[in-house]
């Protein structure tokens, strides 16, 4: 077989097997370059919070923080939160908060507090739907840590604030935007399950077939065109 016919033969097929998924790419890029990431992150909607003057001494010290909490503790940190100092008491499995003025322990959060830190966090006139624990795992928190209550706002976003219960943090901000970005995000590196690994086996042949396409198809070009041997007259 001349090499001429084996990669016109070798071109199509290859097209064929990975045009649909070049299209994805293509269409995927385009999409994800269409939002403005600042609106898919939530991040047009975070509110200027008031912060709690830490210069000044706490009533509270560090060690009476952990002993409340009964953690090993690998970080503590004193931060503003809703307001008012407060200890945050970390390891590796755990957060806990303690009021760095009276010294009650915070965490769990119930859901009068998720509600307060997620309305303290929202730009937005809005008021909350829903309110609800998260306790198994969800797409749209993968990688965060549980239990966490996600607190959904009326707008027309549908704007998702998730607040752990631990920590007292807003973790993850997701709307309606973010869900269509996620959805060409998952076609665009092939992860169909996770929807968080750009390195997976699927991608990395895929990307070796598109390369081989192209590399084929370049063949073409050259030979059919600038190689091209002249008929005589």
């Amino acid at each position: 077989m001349k090499p001429i016919i084996f990669f016109r033969k070798f071109h199509k097929w290859l097209g064929l097997i990975i045009g649909l998924q070049l299209l994805l790419w293509v269409v995927g890029g385009f999409v994800m370059s269409f939002f403005d990431i600042e609106e898919v992150r939530g991040e047009h909607r975070i509110a200027m919070q008031a912060q709690a003057d830490l210069t000044q001494p706490v009533p509270v010290t560090v060690n009476q923080a952990v002993q409340t909490t009964n953690l090993a503790p690998k970080k503590v940190q004193l931060k503003s939160w809703l307001g008012k100092p407060v200890w945050l008491i970390s390891n590796d499995q755990q957060q806990s908060i303690v009021d760095a003025h009276t010294g009650d322990l915070i965490s769990p959060l119930d859901e009068s507090l998720a509600r307060d830190v997620a309305m303290a966090d929202y730009s937005g006139d809005d008021a909350i739907k829903e309110v609800r624990l998260i306790e198994e795992p969800l797409g749209e928190v993968r990688g965060k840590a549980l239990p966490l209550w996600q607190v959904t706002f009326s707008d027309n976003e549908e704007t998702r604030l998730y607040v752990s219960q631990h920590s007292g943090e807003v973790v993850a901000r997701r709307n309606d935007t973010w869900r269509l970005f996620d959805f060409f995000w998952m076609l665009h590196i092939m992860d169909y399950k996770d929807r968080t690994d750009f390195n997976n086996p699927l991608l990395i042949i895929a990307a070796l077939l598109a390369i081989l396409m192209s590399l084929s198809g370049l063949y073409l070009v050259i030979k059919l065109i600038f190689l091209k041997s002249k008929r005589p007259r």
